[in-house]
């Protein structure tokens, strides 16, 4: 599958520093500023091929501080038990899927969080290997899972290069100040012919394009780069990866995320839903705090669950998708 064509080296260090051209596609025509939900922060987009990046950009010593322990919830538990039962099984479809699709072997998991998956894929007959921000991201997987959970740096870390039938990031290249440099990082790791899996929120979806600073996905300043499928397929071409499949829906992530956004843009307190579906040690907001707007959504749910379920088939048959899903093989 091609998309768009190289058209210049882009560079792999310096890109929270804002570079003069797109890290994506080298557009150096001015970026289109848009305002985002959280103080201080705006959205920048490429004119040509729709990559935004979260400014100013927080630097590496300091993000830290946006992943709270309260961000994981006590002993790495996030959400209320029934919402983690969904969790665990939206985990094991995606290792079945990749089963599929994945030679067994070593494979690499880049922002594994509590090693559901990668547990699910220990089961599946793969050598299951993950990498982790910090030690409280990589607790439940290292010391309950007992997965081998690397912690720090990826871009410096010591797995070894040419090793990995499949390197995976679901939902955590956004993640990254450098998300050129990590794709670069990737594709050493791989084997010839091996697969690199990516899933991200859709900058260039209806949902990002309608709500703006209210989109559920947006997470600011946590994402530091907000991924089209122009700008993501144009980065995997440079580095020499071949997209062989594109996918438009996510049931644990679409639905959700337009539904959270609706309630974001109608003016409830931001996230309040998103919250309250966390277990206690989680949560940033309680029903008691809000007690009138959680009832009003509790009351909204049965009206908009219906039109959610329509607009994200829609939404898929378009191929606009609030989130997308790149398979792609290492040339």
């Amino acid at each position: 599958m091609t998309i768009s064509a190289p058209r210049f080296r882009p560079e792999l260090s310096n890109q929270d520093k804002r570079p003069t051209r797109c890290p994506a596609c080298g557009c150096d025509g001015p970026e289109a500023a848009s305002p985002s939900n959280e103080a201080g922060f705006e959205l920048l987009t490429c004119p040509d091929c729709g990559l935004g990046r979260t400014w100013p950009s927080v630097p590496g010593e300091q993000i830290v501080r946006w992943y709270p322990e309260q961000y994981y919830g006590k002993e790495n538990v996030r959400f209320n038990p029934l919402f983690e039962l969904m969790v665990r099984w939206f985990r094991k479809r995606r290792a079945a899927v990749l089963y599929n699709r994945v030679p067994r072997g070593p494979v690499l998991d880049v922002g594994c969080g509590r090693g559901m998956m990668l547990s699910y894929m220990r089961e599946f007959g793969y050598e299951a290997h993950g990498l982790e921000l910090n030690e409280t991201a990589a607790r439940h997987a290292r010391d309950i899972l007992k997965l081998e959970v690397v912690t720090g740096d990826f871009l410096t870390s010591p797995h070894e290069s040419n090793r990995y039938n499949a390197v995976l990031f679901g939902h955590t290249l956004e993640h990254f100040a450098n998300p050129v440099a990590v794709i670069a990082r990737a594709y050493e790791l791989l084997k010839p012919g091996g697969i690199l899996w990516i899933a991200v929120p859709n900058y260039g979806s209806w949902q990002a394009r309608l709500f703006g600073r209210f989109w559920f996905h947006a997470d600011v300043p946590r994402h530091y780069f907000h991924f089209t499928i122009k700008s993501l397929d144009a980065i995997l071409q440079r580095h020499h990866f071949r997209v062989v499949q594109l996918d438009h829906y996510n049931f644990e992530q679409n639905p959700y995320g337009l539904l959270q956004s609706i309630f974001n843009a109608a003016g409830f307190r931001f996230n309040l839903l998103y919250s309250l579906l966390k277990s206690s040690t989680a949560r940033t907001d309680t029903a008691l705090r809000y007690p009138f707007q959680t009832v009003a959504q509790i009351l909204l749910l049965p009206l908009l669950v219906p039109f959610v379920v329509i607009a994200t088939a829609l939404e898929t048959a378009f191929q606009s998708g609030g989130t997308f899903e790149m398979y792609a093989f290492k040339e």
